[in-house]
């Protein structure tokens, strides 16, 4: 038993967990909530609130932590696979409050909130294309849809229905979660899109003008 505690103890996965919690302590909270490990995906129907809530969630939560595993420095940002997921584009516009850390668990600027941070958030506009107005107060919902399907063509999510389900807080729209039903996900979420929205130009967001 203690061998297999000592394995469990050394694995990535769990040094991430513990440094998330040690770093999630230091802001003075004493419960931290971690998507990677806090859904039980056995179950259909708490994975589907917690897909619906999500967005929520960060916007509510006191400190977003942030551990870019493919970063040292600011400079660093343009390679880290972070800014490529499709999930982390709410966990980035939701919260007011973000700290990031590089690969070694070290802070990436002195500012409590990275979101006050004039360099970090110019930063994280050049890598993200999204403007420091829309970092610091985005409101989700179907205005500007083009320019929020831009920011999220942008990425990338391992199962393709996560494409629309990872898009359901930043328009904040209602759609049911329902694995297996590939591509079918995505033009759900766009006929969603469309019976509600006015805007023309919500087709426009990929590739060149006509």
């Amino acid at each position: 038993m203690s061998v297999e505690r000592n394995h469990q103890s050394t694995r990535p996965g769990f040094i991430k967990l513990r440094n998330f919690c040690r770093k999630a302590k230091e802001y003075g909270c004493r419960l931290a909530w971690s998507d990677t490990c806090c859904i039980d995906k056995r179950s259909s129907a708490e994975l589907d609130e917690a897909i619906r809530a999500m967005f929520k969630w960060y916007r509510n939560a006191e400190i977003c932590i942030v551990f870019l595993a493919d970063s040292s420095y600011i400079s660093d940002f343009p390679q880290e696979v972070w800014f490529q997921r499709g999930w982390t584009l709410q966990e980035l516009l939701a919260p007011p409050r973000i700290k990031f850390y590089g690969r070694n668990w070290d802070e990436l600027s002195r500012s409590r909130n990275d979101k006050e941070d004039h360099f970090m958030l110019e930063a994280l506009s050049q890598v993200t294309g999204i403007s420091r107005q829309n970092l610091l107060y985005f409101s989700p919902g179907l205005v500007d849809v083009r320019e929020k399907m831009i920011w999220a063509s942008k990425r990338r999510t391992t199962r393709i229905e996560d494409i629309a389900y990872s898009l359901i807080g930043i328009f904040n729209i209602s759609l049911s979660v329902a694995y297996g039903e590939g591509e079918r996900a995505f033009r759900r979420l766009m006929e969603a899109i469309m019976q509600a929205c006015r805007e023309w130009q919500i087709l426009a967001w990929a590739g060149p003008h006509s």
